[in-house]
């Protein structure tokens, strides 16, 4: 039985990775992870088959030689090289002023069949309920969003779209806290969080002994051929 759905309004929830493999098919090759940070969808991606090379600003010294530190606004890679190309929940992470280049620039270090795929979180669901008053990132998902049907009209490419729902759980409020102040792109403080219109939309969405928080994910592949 699939894990996605063409139709948002039935999307079911799936973790991340097993809705990626699905989505990407049996057919693997050479995967640029567009945003990779600290590789960890890149070394999953490698335990199923790709040979994949993880690009992100983020990335320091000392990574495997297939981690390059770059902007995905100017990729310092080859043209025509990559069967795939993935931004997984990234696209919404590049300035908005770079998406569209971004978007141009996975293009570009495609093989002439090769397919770009853009997964990125919606601002529907639980989790943006609870996350909205510290951390709303409605504005730049729709601008990412924006950018991928620019691309589309611009070049009439076909385009496959599902989508799932990606769910967190929690024992606690203080679980919650502490998983959100440890990702490296925040950019709000522990005091934001623990605002009383935050705790009460967290308990709200306790199930039996622990609190999960879903939010909807779009999934697009792109292909030239």
């Amino acid at each position: 039985m699939s894990l996605l759905s063409a139709d948002p309004a039935k999307a079911s929830v799936a973790k991340p990775l097993d809705a990626l493999l699905e989505f990407l098919g049996e057919d693997t090759g050479a995967l640029l992870d567009i945003g990779c940070g600290e590789g960890e969808l890149s070394d999953m991606l490698v335990q199923h088959g790709y040979a994949v090379t993880g690009i992100d600003p983020l990335v320091g010294g000392g990574p495997p030689p297939w981690r390059v530190q770059a902007c995905a606004g100017a990729i310092p890679l080859a043209s025509g090289v990559f069967d795939v190309a993935v931004f997984h929940w990234s696209l919404h992470h590049v300035p908005k002023h770079l998406m569209t280049a971004a978007l141009a620039e996975a293009r570009r270090v495609l093989k002439k069949n090769g397919r770009l795929f853009v997964v990125e979180p919606e601002p529907v669901g639980s989790w943006q309920e609870v996350s909205c008053p510290f951390h709303d990132e409605t504005e730049v998902q729709a601008i990412a969003a924006q950018a991928v049907e620019e691309l589309v009209q611009s070049c009439s490419p076909q385009r496959r779209r599902q989508y799932y729902l990606s769910e967190n759980c929690y024992e606690s409020f203080d679980g919650y806290v502490e998983a959100m102040m440890s990702y490296a792109y925040n950019r709000y403080t522990e005091a934001k969080i623990r605002q009383d219109t935050v705790r009460e939309s967290f308990e709200s969405c306790r199930e039996d002994d622990r609190y999960c928080l879903r939010h909807r994910v779009r999934m697009d592949e792109i292909c030239w051929h």
